[in-house]
Parts: C-alpha cells; structure tokens; sequence
C-alpha cells in the first residue's frame, strides 16, 4: 500500500505562529522530494496543491487579522507573516511547474506516437482501420487529473511576450509594457510582441 502523504493543513484547523513555520518548512521540504513522473505521482500532486492553497489562505487570513486595525499592525502583520504567504506561493508554483512537465512528456510521447502510425498508414505498412484503432488506443490529450480531494487541470493559454523592445512602437511604452502586451492579446498588430500558447495549471 502506499505511504500516505503528510497532510499540510486541514479544514477548520488553528495554529500559532510557530506552527504555521513549521508546517511552512514541512511543505517546502516535501515540495523538495516531490517527483512527478507517474500518473499516482501527478494525482499526489494535485492533493499537495490544494493542501499548499489551504495553508496560505489560512495564512492570509491570520496575516489579516493585523492588516485591518491599522498601519502599525500592518507592518508588524507582513514581517510575520508574509515569509510564509510567499512560501506557499512559491511551494504551489513549484508543485505546478513538475506537474506541468510530466502532463507536457506525457502529451510529446502521445502525439509522437500518433505521429508513427499516421505515418505507416500513409506508407500503406498498416490498414487504415489498423492505424484508426491505434489512434484510438492512444487516446486524446489529457487535461486534467482527479482524485477525488481535488483536479489538477492543464491548459495552454495565449500569453503576449515582448521579443524585440526596439520594434515596439513609442505610444506603447506611456504607461508600461502591459499595455503592448493587452493590445496583442486582444488582436492588434504590435511590431516586437509575440502571442503564444503557454501552459496554465489550476487546481479545483
């Protein structure tokens, strides 16, 4: 049977200060021994996602109870607190990031494959209705994973660049870059922003 995970947080779970460090190197050093390169690990990674998400809105919360009052708390607040807010963005951020390469291997060896048997079927070294249950054999993408606790799901989305600051034009430089980017994004001709497809992972 596999060993099952150390649970990060749970629901309705209250913890000091001292534990929420611990609990926030904990996370980091399973983050560190994490691998994904299985199916059972990529369905691990979903759960440790969600678990990651639960402790930093459990320490956002925490964070805000000195926020609202006034400044003063709010500047005591983020030297505490804030370490571990971005402890816990950066542990989700890694988990999504392994888990984004391995659905990503998972998808190249896929359409490899599919690539082959397109390819014998053209030569005529397999039937045609050979090469179609092939096809069928591999399946389409898989974009998302669930366990049941939570969903991992990847997704490309169209994401501006700027690849040649030179080439774009003065009247989008006013403000800041965002403004080349958002008019690329929404179908304008920007000379030097590219608009490419980039994974996006998102736990449910």
């Amino acid at each position: 049977m596999p060993k099952k995970e150390i649970e990060i947080i749970k629901e309705d779970d209250q913890m000091s200060l001292a534990e929420i460090k611990t609990k926030s190197e904990e996370m980091q050093a399973m983050v560190d021994k994490t691998q994904v390169t299985t199916e059972p690990e990529l369905k691990s990674v979903s759960d440790k996602i969600k678990s990651i998400k639960m402790l930093g809105k459990f320490v956002k919360e925490e964070k805000e109870k000195y926020t609202h009052p006034a400044q003063q708390i709010i500047n005591e607040a983020r030297t505490k607190y804030l370490p571990y807010e971005k402890m816990c963005a950066e542990a989700e951020s890694q988990l999504k990031n392994k888990a984004d390469q391995y659905m990503a291997k998972v998808e190249d060896e896929r359409r490899k494959k599919e690539e082959a048997i397109a390819k014998r079927a053209e030569k005529g070294n397999i039937k045609e209705e050979t090469a179609v249950k092939k096809m069928e054999e591999i399946g389409e993408e898989k974009k998302s994973v669930s366990t049941g606790n939570s969903q991992i799901q990847r997704k490309m989305v169209p994401t501006a660049f700027i690849v040649d600051r030179e080439k774009v034009p003065h009247e989008y430089w006013d403000l800041n870059e965002s403004r080349a980017k958002k008019a690329a994004l929404a179908g304008a001709k920007v000379p030097g922003v590219e608009v490419k497809e980039v994974s996006q992972m998102a736990i449910k």
